[in-house]
């Protein structure tokens, strides 16, 4: 096995985790396997005792739909095995000439962490496919896609261990790699279980973007790895390109056009909005706002205002991030408008 193939499978997962010693063992039972355009590795719904790495090249993956997604050894999922499960979920084709790294199933991950085996391929690289399909990524331009990658960090819990506290000071976003979590919110006596979470789910982006303490304490209900992010790279990879801020002129004429239609979304409280009303606006409270969405219409555009304050550019990434199209308005100019 040539030094460079050693050095590049030493950053794959699980081998990077693994002392010399284990990494030897395996790699006796390895093999490369080189592969020209347009050939099929493995089909879907076939049984297969290998895993599979790509070292170099691209290959599609392809589903139940036949829908495509093309993995190239530079991406940041290649450092997981492609469709790590005994039966097959996807066909891999080669789209370019490319070399696969095969090692037998059988043994594989009980030389690593004991919670490896209990995550599969999809666990794994869901949360970052998941974050890629969402419809903020519309938003983002391919430079910061592949610098937002390069800067999450990876971080293990234990089940019952808290991530984020509710009252405390916001300072990562959060994607979930592998395991489960629960989102509660305390109010006086009471505590309500609000969500509960899994791979490919992100939460903690509230907090740092509205610059207002965490709402709510996420704890882990399984061991689990999570990818984070830091407050300063969140906001100028993925909040800035995501918030778009408009007057009230604007607002008005996409209003008068009425193609789409175009509403001004108060964030404010309702004893707020009610004392200083916001003339032609609709409330819809922030923290109500997740829950109000599928009473949203689609086709229409929200201008969202507040008091001045961060409610606004929360409201319209909650909005972007769900496939809306959300607006912040500029302060100054709706209070003119009064």
């Amino acid at each position: 096995m040539e030094n460079s193939d050693l050095e590049r499978i030493k950053t794959l997962v699980p081998f990077r985790d693994m002392d010399e010693e284990a990494l030897r063992d395996v790699l006796g039972r390895a093999r490369i396997v080189k592969y020209g355009e347009g050939k099929m590795i493995f089909k879907r719904n076939d049984s297969d005792p290998l895993v599979y790495w790509l070292l170099s090249g691209a290959v599609d993956l392809v589903d139940e739909k036949f829908e495509a997604k093309n993995r190239k050894a530079n991406d940041e999922a290649s450092k997981f095995a492609i469709d790590n499960n005994e039966t097959h979920k996807l066909t891999a084709v080669t789209t370019e000439e490319t070399r696969m790294l095969q090692v037998e199933r059988a043994g594989l991950f009980d030389d690593t962490d004991p919670a490896a085996s209990d995550e599969t391929e999809e666990e794994q690289v869901d949360w970052m496919e998941a974050l890629l399909s969402s419809p903020l990524f519309e938003f983002i331009p391919p430079a910061n896609i592949q610098t937002l990658f390069s800067k999450f960090e990876e971080v293990a819990f234990e089940a019952g261990e808290a991530v984020v506290r509710q009252g405390e000071p916001g300072d990562y976003f959060y994607v979930i790699q592998s395991g489960r979590a629960k989102v509660e919110r305390k109010s006086g006596e009471k505590v309500a279980v609000l969500a509960e979470l899994g791979a490919g789910d992100n939460f903690g982006q509230d907090a740092l973007i509205s610059d207002v303490p965490r709402n709510a304490t996420v704890s882990m209900i399984s061991r689990g790895k999570l990818m984070r992010l830091s407050e300063e790279d969140f906001e100028s990879l993925l909040m800035r390109p995501l918030i778009e801020t408009i007057s009230m002129d604007e607002t008005r004429e996409m209003i008068e056009q009425g193609d789409p239609r175009t509403y001004i979304l108060d964030v404010r409280s309702q004893a707020e909005a009610e004392q200083d009303k916001i003339p032609g606006a609709v409330n819809v409270p922030l923290l109500s706002l997740r829950k109000n969405l599928p009473k949203l219409k689609p086709e229409a555009v929200y201008v969202c205002a507040c008091d001045g304050g961060r409610r606004r550019e929360l409201a319209a990434y909650i909005l972007n991030e769900n496939g809306f199209t959300g607006y912040v308005l500029e302060q100054e100019k709706a209070e003119a408008s009064q």
